[in-house]
């Protein structure tokens, strides 16, 4: 499992299961000394049929987040 920094938290991208169906979703780690945990639907309503194809849509999403903020999109 890979993590990206994006500041405040880590991010990363995985499969999570809802009534034998699959979401991806972007899970946000805030840094220490913080334990929080967020879970993010990657696409509102969007489901998979497997969890291999829901963690790769969910880590390609989170390798495009993390390109976004290093590109300034969380700068004001």
């Amino acid at each position: 499992m890979t993590e990206f920094d994006i500041g405040e938290f880590f991010i990363r991208g995985e499969a999570r299961e809802v009534e034998g169906e699959f979401q991806a979703v972007i899970v946000m780690r805030a840094k220490p000394p913080l334990k929080t945990v967020t879970y993010h639907q990657v696409e509102k309503d969007r489901w998979f049929k497997t969890p291999d194809v829901a963690a790769i849509a969910a880590q390609e999403s989170a390798r495009e987040l993390k390109a976004a903020v290093d590109a300034g999109a969380l700068k004001a």
